[in-house]
């Protein structure tokens, strides 16, 4: 079987809320977005990282404590003190660091979208 790679998708409280802020706060591009059946929205980071983005009660999931998730999504980005830095005035929250982890050499942080989603971000440097 070969398994190959598309969006990672986000179940959404406010679908509309959440895939602006995306496109605000981490300059997400809205690829395709559908309407008819269902609600759903591609968005294309400009390094090429991909997301989806559903409602959450369109396919009957009641999301609960989201920072007590076992997935978490993870990027890299230039500079994660940066990023992390400019998060809390954009509505999102920063969950841990930014840290530098002086063994390898890198740099590393989490943050949490406003619905609570989180992610780890990393720098070129981690291994």
């Amino acid at each position: 079987m070969d398994i190959r790679p598309r969006e990672s998708v986000i179940l959404a409280d406010n679908y509309e809320t959440l895939v602006a802020w995306y496109q605000t706060a981490l300059g997400f591009v809205l690829e395709k977005s559908f309407a008819a059946e269902f609600k759903y929205a591609n968005l294309t980071s400009p390094a090429g990282v991909r997301i989806g983005i559903a409602p959450a009660s369109e396919v009957g999931v009641e999301p609960g404590d989201r920072s007590r998730a076992t997935v978490l999504l993870q990027v890299e980005v230039d500079d994660v003190k940066e990023l992390l830095g400019s998060l809390p005035t954009l509505g999102g929250k920063v969950t841990l660091g930014p840290e530098h982890d002086k063994d390898g050499g890198f740099w590393f942080g989490g943050f949490a979208d406003p619905e609570g989603n989180g992610w780890w971000v990393v720098d070129k440097d981690c291994p």
